[in-house]
């Protein structure tokens, strides 16, 4: 695994830093009483806030309860989970589009209810392979499953991918990094989110420092 991705909730599940996020699964758990949250898609204002490895700590979390969970990379532009544990990015999102490969032929399997699904070969258009039926065929059978679907997706100012994403998912977390985001920047990228029809059910702060003690966080760990 990459030390550039510190998995803390892994490498450390007892930490302050573990337990946020432990904390982070309950939120989410609480806000779908009338809505399964069972697709969750998580984007930002740009890159570096730390969305990635908000990610992988969450679907550990989520894989430490006994469920079923799938991490998907829809980065298409700028995939990086698979160099987070050392893989190959061919035969992921893609390719399935694209060359009609099929979902069991594509999935990794990272631990023992932990599955990664990677971007797979870059394409030119990326926006038009995840407008595609294919991907909806995809994620129907992918909910059939798993318990747990979560997606990283590129940062809002990148590419309109995020919005698209968040259509078929039945939640999307925004992450916000600490004394790093322009707020002003981060309010407009949201209100931008919504309107394209998302369901935004909560926001993750990452970067915050031990002296930043009235977030109740200890120091985030990665980048992004």
């Amino acid at each position: 695994m990459s030390n550039d991705y510190k998995v803390i909730t892994n490498i450390d599940p007892h930490s302050v830093a573990s337990e946020q996020y432990r904390k982070l699964r309950t939120s989410i758990d609480f806000s779908s009483s009338n809505n399964k949250m069972q697709v969750i898609n998580l984007t930002s204002t740009f890159p570096g806030e730390g969305k990635t490895v908000t990610c992988l700590n969450l679907a550990t979390v989520y894989a430490q309860t006994k469920k079923k969970v799938l991490v998907i990379d829809m980065d298409l532009r700028k995939p990086k989970i698979h160099k987070v544990f050392n893989l190959s990015n061919k035969g992921g999102v893609s390719d399935y589009v694209m060359n009609n490969h099929t979902i069991s032929k594509s999935i990794d399997k990272i631990d023992v209810n932990l599955d990664l699904l990677v971007a797979g070969e870059k394409v030119p258009f990326p926006s038009e392979v995840l407008v595609s039926d294919k991907i909806k065929e995809m994620m129907e059978e992918i909910r059939t499953i798993y318990d747990i679907v979560l997606i990283n997706c590129p940062p809002m100012t990148a590419a309109a991918d995020a919005s698209i994403i968040s259509n078929f998912c039945d939640g999307t977390l925004f992450v916000v990094g600490s004394r790093k985001t322009n707020r002003e920047v981060a309010k407009s990228v949201l209100k931008d989110l919504k309107n394209t029809g998302a369901n935004v059910i909560g926001g993750v702060l990452t970067r915050v420092q031990k002296r930043d003690s009235s977030y109740g966080m200890d120091y985030y760990y990665g980048e992004d």
